[in-house]
């Protein structure tokens, strides 16, 4: 069964600010590098929209938003050891996945809720 793929705002302002950090940086492949990551992406979110009980919960899950299940999905569109997460929910009876936020695995974790 194929879900519903929802992105938030804060979603979509990550993944334009990951494409504009690529197009500025010519001399690592600028445009063309930020047009193969969101080709990579999208592939990446469709595999999401088809399975996404497959990944499990995110660190932040039980913290950052205690009231919903946070998943995460690596996303790891080069062969470099950077990757970077796809945190997630999911909405069974609407049979949709909205994607919360695409961070760099080496941000810092969502912080706790209150803090």
């Amino acid at each position: 069964m194929d879900y519903e793929l929802l992105l938030s705002s804060e979603a979509e302002r990550c993944i334009e600010e990951q494409i504009r950090w690529y197009e500025v940086d010519e001399t690592r492949g600028g445009a063309e590098l930020a047009d193969r990551w969101l080709d990579l992406l999208e592939t990446a979110l469709d595999t999401l929209r088809q399975h996404p009980e497959r990944y499990g919960f995110a660190p932040e899950n039980g913290r950052w938003m205690p009231e919903i299940s946070i998943r995460q999905m690596q996303f790891k569109p080069w062969k470099t050891p950077s990757a970077w997460r796809i945190l997630f929910v999911i909405d069974e009876l609407e049979a949709r996945v909205t994607v919360l936020q695409v961070r760099h695995e080496m941000r810092p974790l969502l912080p706790v809720a209150g803090q």
